[in-house]
């Protein structure tokens, strides 16, 4: 390492671990204050399996004189205190009961975060309690509770007189990737980001006050959203379906198909964004209150008052290619996780995602944009390893294993003559790109002249692999749609028998590619026979 770099490299570091010391402090000695709700109870039930005691929180806006309640199931990704602002608007007609989400028991010891599991608890909590003439509401993540509290655990939807959903969650197809063995292993890479995020970044107790947590990610890992489809066949009681027409957390398009499949749903889209759920309660208190109050009056239809055409509606197949691509936050989430996945692998990153474009869940171009700035991370990143360490670096692991010092000395009057030409086309022949980048850092290539033919050359490669993945792609994803239960599995393998094709076939193409096969087969006999 140049001798002059050492100083602000020492400086980076010394920086850095000053901020963590003050991070932690902070945290140790000024924690966050909790702050009593008023609203705020607790009541003991015991768990599904009858063996511990759990001590259920819940919010509670209770107004004597009110004749109705409404159960509120929070979204498990918002703060149910963000809630107070409607329940109180709320109050004035109904009273309104949150129940709160249990992570732990009493000793400490982690509980079930599944949908099942909680919606067990919360039925015990609403039996003790025992609120008359209520009403259900299930609001983003609580939508998947308030569905299995009616199709499970009150079947015959005696013990509330109406369903309201708002901004909710929805049958697996629209949620994320689509299905369930995708969703659980990509939302398990979140647990590396969360570990960083709260114990190597400098947040002064910033990282507790923001939702993604240990926890939410548990429970979404937990979701099983394959049984939403059949719940709602089991629907008997009059439903309101409320969504913001400019939510980016959850599509509008989820809720369009939960009205599409409980015929005697109500729709209600006004014209407003998520945050304008907590942060302009009036928006939805007239919706509610009006609706809450015809349900107890029974002037509502139930399902068997559908009329033919919404019930012949509700019982279509799910059609996917009518709203199946990712939108809003999952659209930036799975371009980010696969700008990352390119950095450690780019092949197989742009072959995967040609898959993704071949299954219509992203666009073509969104994938291509993706793969470009992983690529361009992590190949900029090599280059610049070799150029301000310089050699030393072919004495480190893993470069020494892929480059030898004496492989660098011929290759420089190489790059000195074709230096520009030998990086273009590094791209398309696999298995160069390592050696070729990093040798020309080490023989310090001019940076703008590096950034513009390598620029050229992914924009070129790119938009190809992804293509052509989807292309070859497409006819195998049937396996997937049938086999559901192994869509992850299988996915993989038509990864690697693309990434196979690509790796044998496309050096065949080219003289230089066919020798290279064939010293390796033959250093491959050597090795076995």
């Amino acid at each position: 390492m140049k001798a002059d770099l050492i100083p602000f490299f020492k400086g980076i570091l010394v920086i850095y671990l000053s901020s963590m010391m003050i991070s932690w402090l902070v945290q140790i000695f000024w924690p966050p204050a909790e702050i009593d709700n008023k609203y705020q109870h607790s009541m003991v039930v015991t768990s599904p399996d009858g063996d511990i005691d759990i001590d259920a929180q819940y919010f509670h806006l209770d107004q004597p004189d009110n004749a109705q309640t409404l159960v509120i199931l929070p979204d498990e990704f918002m703060s149910a205190e963000d809630l107070i602002p409607l329940a109180k608007k709320l109050n004035d007609h109904l009273n309104v009961i949150i129940p709160l989400y249990a992570t732990h028991d009493p000793s400490g010891s982690r509980i079930s975060h599944s949908v099942e599991e909680r919606a067990a608890l919360i039925d015990e909590l609403l039996q003790k309690i025992n609120p008359e003439n209520a009403h259900l509401m299930g609001y983003g993540y609580g939508g998947l509770i308030a569905f299995n509290l009616l199709a499970e655990l009150d079947s015959n939807n005696q013990r509330y007189k109406s369903l309201i959903l708002l901004s909710s969650y929805g049958p697996v197809e629209m949620h994320f990737m689509g299905n369930r063995s995708f969703n659980r292993p990509l939302y398990a890479l979140l647990y590396p980001v969360v570990a960083v995020g709260k114990y190597a970044v400098p947040h002064m107790g910033w990282f507790h006050q923001q939702p993604l947590q240990f926890s939410t990610i548990r429970t979404i890992r937990s979701m099983d959203q394959r049984t939403v489809r059949p719940h709602t066949a089991l629907l008997e009681l009059p439903v309101l379906i409320m969504h913001p027409s400019e939510d980016h957390y959850i599509s509008p398009l989820v809720s369009e198909e939960l009205h599409r499949l409980i015929p005697q749903s109500f729709l209600e889209m006004p014209y407003a964004s998520h945050r304008d759920i907590s942060g302009k309660p009036q928006l939805w208190k007239d919706l509610i209150i009006d609706f809450t109050s015809k349900a107890s009056a029974d002037e509502l239809p139930g399902r068997a008052d559908a009329t033919q055409e919404r019930i012949r509606l509700s019982e279509k197949p799910y059609d996917p290619d009518e709203m199946r691509s990712l939108s809003g936050w999952s659209l930036v989430l799975i371009l980010s996780l696969f700008a990352i996945f390119t950095i450690f692998g780019e092949d197989f990153a742009s072959i995967s995602g040609g898959l993704i474009v071949a299954s219509g869940l992203l666009g073509y171009w969104h994938v291509v944009l993706a793969c470009f700035v992983g690529i361009l991370i992590s190949d900029v990143s090599i280059y610049l390893i070799g150029r301000w360490i310089g050699k030393p670096v072919l004495d480190w692991a893993p470069f020494k294993w892929f480059i030898k010092k004496e492989d660098v000395e011929s290759a420089e009057n190489m790059f000195r003559m074709k230096g520009m030409q030998i990086i273009f086309a590094a791209r398309f022949v696999p298995g160069s790109r390592f050696p070729t980048y990093l040798v020309a850092g080490i023989l310090k290539t001019r940076m703008h002249t590096f950034l513009i033919y390598f620029v050229m050359a992914v924009a070129l490669w790119a938009p190809f692999i992804v293509g052509i993945a989807s292309i070859v792609g497409a006819p195998m994803l049937n396996f997937i749609e049938v086999y559901q239960d192994y869509a992850l599995l299988i996915f993989i393998v038509i990864v690697l028998i693309i990434y196979l094709l690509y790796k044998l076939f496309l050096p065949l193409t080219t003289p230089t590619g066919r020798r290279r096969l064939i010293v390796k087969w033959e250093r491959f006999k050597e090795r076995q026979f």
